[in-house]
Formats: structure tokens, sequence, C-alpha cells
């Protein structure tokens, strides 16, 4: 696989690359302070001939806590005694901080290893088996990573394949065979869903020798998500998996709630409102897609005065809390009142009585 590729598929998210390490040791740099992290990309559990060059390249990056690339750092590779030759012996991670080389094995059959390493950051081991018939090709059936990936006998699962917004965790299983159906160790899987709300945490490193790759589900809107899965970045899972996000009982929620308050400010000044739908013991219920509005009233008055208020004054919540930036155009002290009317067996616009805020001056 050629670098290019690797970087296509690793680059959907940084949360999928952080997920993807196998191996690296997260250390802090002095001169920086961040979390630093080498991960092995690929080439780890390869199988060849003793004295020849693998097929894969072997593939680090060099990552801060936040999965981006760390560029222009020293990376060192590391041979264990009669395990070959690397080219380069030494490299520099590049803008994106990958950085790759390519391992000839030793002349003894065998397991060999090779580290790459990080001055100041850390390590991570690659190892190949130097082996007679290669453990390629044609040989003769074996075990898990004798094959390539195909995407018609791969499989993707979803356990269990109903749950609840907010709370419910489905765990993805990807297992990774080749056109004999046997399966394919040391494989990347990467997880992909469709639908709102979605967070996915990816499977941690390649395949083991089931060819199996294990990541997890959760969601904050309800509605179907559909998970794919690539492999090594260009083979597609002909299978997708279903996963039915349930909303909680709208009866959980009790009231509507101000998290962050309005607070006096100076005319025209923008400022934060948070408002979340609460359970009767005031925790928070992580529903989505609930659709709030604010109206803006002047102390005394009974009618609100939406004029005077700029910004967005409706928002849906995302895990229960709707977040508002607005600002008031006039000097004076005044009232926030927050309804919903996507909550009709709480009332015709929400938990009642309606939620009405201190008051607050806007000088």
């Amino acid at each position: 696989m050629t670098l290019l590729r690797i970087r296509s598929a690793l680059a959907l998210t940084h949360a999928a690359m952080a997920a993807a390490a196998c191996g690296g040791e997260a250390l802090t740099l002095p001169e920086s302070g961040e979390s630093v992290q080498i991960q092995a990309v690929q080439g780890d559990e390869q199988v060849g001939r003793p004295g020849e060059r693998l097929t894969d390249p072997l593939v680090v990056r060099l990552v801060d806590e936040e999965g981006r690339g760390i560029a222009n750092r020293t990376l060192v590779w590391v041979v264990s005694p009669g395990g070959g030759s690397i080219t380069p012996a030494t490299g520099t991670t590049d803008a994106e901080g990958f950085a790759t080389a390519e391992w000839t094995l030793g002349p003894a059959p065998g397991t060999h290893t090779v580290t790459a390493q990080v001055p100041g950051v850390g390590t991570t081991t690659f190892t190949a088996v130097a082996s007679s018939d290669g453990g390629g090709g044609g040989g003769g059936g074996g075990g898990g990573g004798s094959g390539s990936p195909d995407a018609g006998q791969s499989t993707i699962t979803a356990e269990p394949a109903a749950i609840e917004a907010g709370t419910g965790a489905a765990t993805i299983t990807v297992t990774v065979r080749d056109e004999d159906g046997n399966p394919v160790s040391g494989a990347l899987v990467e997880l992909g869903a469709t639908g709102g709300g979605v967070t996915l945490e990816q499977p941690v490193g390649p395949t083991g020798g089931d060819g199996r790759a294990v990541g997890t589900l959760r969601s904050s809107a309800p509605g179907d998500k559909v998970v794919s899965a690539t492999v090594n970045g260009t083979v597609l899972v002909a299978q997708t998996a279903v996963v039915t996000v349930t909303a909680p009982p709208a009866t959980l929620v009790d009231r509507l709630v101000y998290l962050v308050p309005p607070r006096d400010v100076e005319e025209g000044e923008t400022f934060p409102v948070e408002v979340a739908l609460v359970d009767a013991d005031g925790d928070v219920v992580p529903l989505s897609g609930v659709f709030i509005y604010i109206g803006l009233f002047e102390e005394g008055k009974e009618a609100p005065n939406n004029k005077l208020l700029q910004g967005e004054r409706f928002e849906n919540t995302e895990d229960g809390v709707a977040k508002f930036e607005i600002k008031v155009t006039k000097k004076g002290r005044y009232i926030l009142r927050a309804l919903t009317d996507d909550l009709p067996e709480l009332g015709p616009h929400g938990p009642e009585p309606y939620l009405y805020s201190e008051v607050f001056e806007v000088d």
C-alpha cells in the first residue's frame, strides 16, 4: 500500500488516528508540554522470505494529543540482531507526521523485529517472520494474515442492534477475511457511520489472528445509524450494520433549567445562554434534537420584545443542552423565557411553569 493511500485513509478524523495506535508510548515533550505519541500505522506482523524485502513498507506517524501530525522530528530505526537491514536507518517526519522505511529481512528463518524510536518521545516495535515459503501467496492455507482482505468475505456486525440515545453503546465487530474465507491479521480497519450525533470509538490497532477488529458506537440523536468499514484504506467491506438509536422517554424530562443563565452585560455585548432538559433529580437528560426557543421581556412587561434581541434564539438540544449566543440592543432590565413545543406531554410549550430567568441588566 502506498503512503498516499495510508494518508487518505487515516486523515478522515484525528480521533481515528489516535485510536489506531498500537504500542506507542505517550510522553511529554519538554519543550512543548504536549502529550505526543508515536504510532505504528502499517507494516507490522508481515511474513516474507529470508533475505528479501518485505512487501509493505513500515509506516509510523507522530501525533499530538489531538491526533495532529507533528513534522520535522528525527526518527531512528533499530533492527534486532540478525533481523536484516532497513532503509533509511534514520529519517524525519514529514509535514503530516509520517515517516516510512523499507525492511529487508535477515538470512535466517524466524521472528525479527524493528523498533522505531523518536528521541524524547518513545518507541514502537514491528515484528516480521522470515519463512522459506514467504507466507504470502501460494503455499498453503495457513493462518490469519496469509491472504489479502476481500470485501465480499469480510463482515461487520453490531451488538446490540438497538441502543438508547445518550446512554447506550453498540459494539461494532469487523471480521476481515481473504477470498478463501480465512481470517486476515494485521489489517487496519476504520469505521464510518451516517446519521447525526454519532460518536465512534475506532478499533485499537490492526486485526488480530482471528481477523477481528472491535470498535464502539454511541449516539446522542435518535434514528438509524448505518455503520460501514474500510480496510487498509481501500477495501470497503461489502456489508453494513444498522444500529437503531431510540430516544430516552420524554417523560424523563421534568423541566427546563438554565445551565448558563443571562448575566449583566453592556449594550450590544454578546453573551452565552444555555438551556438544559433535566429530570426530577436535576440531572441532564441527554436528548438531542429538542427545539428550544427563547424570548426577551422588559422588566414588568407581559409581552416579549424580541426586536431588541439579536443572535440565534432558536436552537436544538445536543446531549440535552441548547446553546445560544445573543445580545440585547437597548439598555434596561430584562428577563429571558425559554420554551419548547417538542414535549407536548409536558404542556403545549414544554414543561410548566415556563422557565424564566432572573432579572439581568444591560448598561
